[in-house]
């Protein structure tokens, strides 16, 4: 196992019973080491043109804060993957999912890597298996490290979550839809090809994926998002069904929607900005 890997796992034994001093630790090497600092300063100038520097200077702050809390979560987490209904005190717009899962309906649930986006997996992972419902999935993309990306696939089936590799094709992922599966995809990065539309006010690339899988299964497309209250305490909001556009030229009808996704993620953001994952180099 490499170092990496090595430490994770010891942070992990470390965080039962010391998850604070875990997530000082981590959220204090963050600020040190500040990890694409100078990228979070230049997106938060374009995106607040109007802030100043010991504003956006602050926000980065909270953001490695949060952070650091964000692993300590997971971590703690593998020691008993229930305690997750605890964390999560409040849940907004639950009965957005509670009529396709009595009609045994497939959902696409769009989301971003934003708040603990892998404690909101975990948790609604375990809230299907309650009602014996197990077919929930989350596409995913594999980090080039293969020891860590062993243990962040274990993590994840720890906590009852199954994973949809990114290179699973269309066709194979709108079956698993119309059958019925929940599927989860974060869709807040910049990708290659897609189609450009603005994004906080800046034009950048975004990708399609979401809106044709929920074009082609015909499926209803719940924004849903993770709002931290404190450690260990979080606040989940289930958004109504993105509105499917008319239109009958399908190129035109994905465009549309994917419109309609990147406003959701403008909106999720909005409230608590430093909970968004600014790292990512999204207005290429």
């Amino acid at each position: 196992m490499k170092p990496a890997a090595w430490a994770i796992e010891g942070l992990c034994a470390a965080s039962k019973g010391r998850a604070p001093c875990v997530a000082f630790l981590l959220g204090a090497l963050l600020k040190i080491a500040a990890p694409r600092g100078k990228r979070i300063l230049s997106n938060l100038s374009l995106v607040y043109p109007e802030s100043t520097q010991a504003w956006r200077e602050a926000l980065r702050r909270r953001l490695y804060e949060h952070l650091g809390w964000m692993v300590t979560e997971i971590l703690a987490l593998q020691h008993d993957p229930h305690q997750v209904f605890d964390w999560i005190e409040e849940v907004d717009g639950g009965h957005f999912i509670e009529k396709p899962l009595a009609e045994g309906k497939g959902v696409l649930f769009l989301s971003g890597h934003y708040g603990n986006w892998e404690l909101l997996a975990a948790w609604y992972a375990q809230y299907l298996s309650k009602k014996g419902f197990r077919s929930f999935y989350i596409v995913s993309q594999s980090t080039k490290d293969k020891d860590i990306a062993r243990l962040i696939a274990k993590y994840r089936q720890n906590a009852g979550i199954k994973l949809l590799p990114k290179t699973t094709s269309t066709l194979e992922m709108v079956k698993l839809l119309k059958s019925g599966a929940h599927v989860a995809a974060l869709a807040d990065i910049s990708w290659r090809g897609g189609v450009v539309l603005p994004f906080m006010g800046h034009p950048c690339a975004h990708t399609t994926g979401p809106a044709v899988l929920g074009t082609l299964a015909s499926v209803p497309v719940v924004p849903v998002a993770i709002y931290r209250k404190g450690p260990f305490r979080h606040r989940v909001a289930f958004s109504p069904p993105l509105p499917v556009p008319g239109e009958k030229n399908r190129r035109l009808k994905v465009e549309l929607l994917t419109r309609e996704v990147g406003e959701a993620l403008e909106k999720m953001i909005a409230p608590q900005p430093e909970l968004w994952f600014w790292l990512h180099n999204r207005w290429k």
